[in-house]
């Protein structure tokens, strides 16, 4: 099965709808004439073998006179029409003035427009439409609002998922803070010794750095290990991006460690400011 669109002379051109084979659809293209159509890639692949489809005959019930033949004359590349969540469809497009009569269906006239806003061009259409038939219900919609919609429910996935991302960020931060902040204050003599010494401020830094490391890269392999995983449940849900994309999971890491080191900063910049003195003689 392959779904089918009637359009006009000049229909991919207002769409940008590149024609990557043959010809689209001319105005001597009418009833009386032999009938053509223009087939999409998908169509090609899957109903022609990827053979060179300019020539061949598809048949359908609504075409005539030569009992529902048409003959291929163009290719068109895929276009999505519903949903970007599913590829696009095999299509055949036949031209709507070979049409013995119009269908009793509603129409969709597409109008493109290089300056106006989509305001004035509605206005416009609609007198001309009014024109030839005064009863005309028409209703406007600019493109940029039908994308907008179709990208509805992939846009609150996102928000929700940026959400809820950011909230397990920021308790992870929290808790890395926590737990550096009570070894800190555990092993409060060994670093007052450790500065009576001689021990620089730096080196206390880094002693408390270390251990923040190892919980850091453990998380990160953890993680990543993880993500890779649960990838074949949260491929569905994915649009435009590959679910084990390493750029994305690349900036996963620097997000987890960046968090990370924020949330160690503060513990770690107390301890290297502690007073041996003070601290020695509290113990």
């Amino acid at each position: 099965m392959s779904s089918v669109n009637l359009v006009s002379p000049g229909w991919f051109r207002t769409l940008g709808t590149r024609i990557v084979a043959g010809r689209e659809f001319a105005d001597a293209d009418r009833v009386g004439t032999s009938p053509v159509a223009v087939v999409n890639e998908a169509f090609v692949r899957k109903f022609l073998n990827s053979s060179n489809p300019l020539g061949q005959v598809v048949r359908t019930g609504i075409v005539g006179p030569n009992a529902g033949a048409a003959e291929v004359v163009g290719v068109a590349e895929d276009a999505v029409y519903s949903s970007l969540r599913e590829p696009a469809p095999p299509t055949v497009y036949f031209p709507l003035a070979q049409l013995q009569s119009v269908p009793p269906a509603s129409l969709t006239l597409t109008v493109r427009s290089a300056a106006g806003s989509p305001l004035q061009m509605a206005r416009s259409v609609a007198a001309a439409i009014g024109t030839i038939d005064p009863d005309a219900a028409l209703t406007f919609r600019p493109l940029t609002e039908q994308i907008d919609a179709s990208l509805a429910q992939e846009r609150i996935l996102a928000l929700l998922s940026g959400f809820f991302g950011g909230f397990a960020v920021l308790l992870t931060g929290l808790g890395l803070f926590g737990i550096t902040a009570y070894s800190v204050s555990r092993r409060r003599r060994e670093i007052g010794i450790r500065m009576a010494l001689g021990a620089a401020p730096g080196s206390v830094i880094r002693l408390v750095f270390g251990r923040v490391c190892l919980m850091i890269a453990a998380g990160v392999v953890i993680g990543v290990a993880a993500s890779m995983w649960t990838t074949q449940f949260t491929a569905s849900l994915l649009f435009g991006l590959e679910p084990r994309d390493p750029i994305t999971l690349g900036f996963a890491v620097v997000i987890l460690t960046g968090a990370g080191v924020l949330a160690a900063l503060p513990p770690a910049w107390h301890a290297s400011h502690v007073d041996p003195s003070v601290t020695l003689r509290a113990e």
